[in-house]
């Protein structure tokens, strides 16, 4: 049974002063936001800087005690159309790298290419089993597959496990008919590289992923499904498993209304224990509210269960975002993560952390 307001130890909570004093340092500071277009050029660039403060509830060991993080992130696009009709952009995205949600990293750099064929991509960018999958909406600070996990806990994986932001090609293709299909080639997926044991390094080769999506009208609705599938070749020296990893999901939307659930199969993959077999089922809700007092919000609600051969855990989360003022973004999320292992037992945990982004 999930407890979703437990009791915060003292010793891991931080007062409402500090909290508030915390907060009112991400006010705005002085700096200039760019863009510039002439003639099918265009160019601009966002700075974003942020302030977080979190509350933590476990039995578990923390990874990080402290109670405070702050990130930079910066996010630079170019692109110019041609006579012919096709785009050609590069895309620069930069941060201080303290996110843990998937979706608020910052290293990604790419050119791109879009015609009416599709979209054409080389660089770090994540790939089409991620891009074109349905799952369990998120939000805020990512929630399941969020910064809880910079505490305590894992993340769900939300769909296949994939090469992330390794450097690859990638071919998407325009919708047609409600379909969407996807390609990615990476030569090599690599984590952890300044590891002394070849064995706590990734190291995968002749990476592909590969995404299909189809849309379609249901009366009033809007449904889907998604399929993803990840393949790879484990270095030896890692004695890891292959990639080998897929999942299907499916989304239903209606006005600001989305639900997404998805079921995903990692297997072994990339893992040094055989027979693990990591299954997970998500699901989850969100909601896009109308302008309150002039500004948008979402919010969003997201379970997932995982098991395997050693270890189960569950997650349930809300978020919630918020535009405060001009530039000015607001986000929460609540996290109970419960965990059994036959190393460790029975373990819990419940993470608050709040945010604010100013946008530039």
């Amino acid at each position: 049974m999930y407890n979703i307001l437990p009791s915060f130890s003292a010793r891991h909570v931080v007062a409402p002063l500090v909290i508030a004093a915390t907060l009112l340092s991400a006010s705005p500071v002085e700096a200039k936001r760019f863009k510039y277009s002439n003639d099918g050029f265009e160019a601009w660039a966002r700075l974003a800087l942020s302030s977080q403060v979190s509350a933590l509830d476990t039995n578990m060991r923390a990874r990080d005690s402290s109670n405070w993080n702050g990130d930079a992130s910066l996010r630079l696009n170019l692109r110019w159309i041609s006579d012919n009709a096709l785009t050609y952009g590069l895309r620069v995205e930069y941060d201080s790298n303290t996110h843990t949600a998937e979706d608020l990293k910052r290293d990604e750099i790419y050119a791109y290419m879009v015609g009416s064929f599709g979209r054409l991509e080389v660089g770090e960018q994540d790939g089409p089993a991620d891009r074109l999958a349905f799952h369990a909406p998120i939000t805020a600070l990512g929630q399941i597959r969020g910064d809880f996990s910079r505490y305590v806990g894992s993340q769900a994986l939300l769909s296949a496990y994939d090469t992330s932001d390794a450097a690859k090609l990638i071919f998407l293709s325009a919708p047609m008919k409600g379909w969407r299909y996807g390609v990615s080639y990476a030569p090599e997926y690599t984590r952890n590289q300044d590891a002394v044991d070849p064995r706590d390094r990734t190291r995968q080769r002749n990476a592909m992923e590969f995404g299909v999506q189809y849309q379609q009208d249901i009366g009033e609705w809007v449904g889907g499904l998604s399929g993803g599938y990840v393949t790879g070749d484990s270095d030896a020296s890692t004695q890891r498993a292959d990639l080998d990893s897929w999942s299907v999901g499916g989304e239903l939307r209606h006005g600001r209304f989305t639900f997404g659930t998805a079921y995903v199969w990692r297997g072994d993959s990339n893992l040094r224990t055989a027979n693990y077999d990591q299954e997970e089922v998500n699901m989850g809700v969100s909601w896009r509210g109308r302008k309150w007092q002039g500004r948008k919000w979402r919010a969003a609600l997201s379970a997932a269960s995982v098991t395997s051969s050693g270890r189960d855990y569950d997650l349930l989360g809300v978020g919630m975002s918020m535009e405060v003022i001009r530039h000015l973004h607001w986000r929460a999320d609540l996290v109970q993560y419960n965990e059994t292992s036959l190393l460790n037992g029975k373990q819990r945990a419940t993470v608050f952390i709040t945010e604010l982004e100013l946008r530039i």
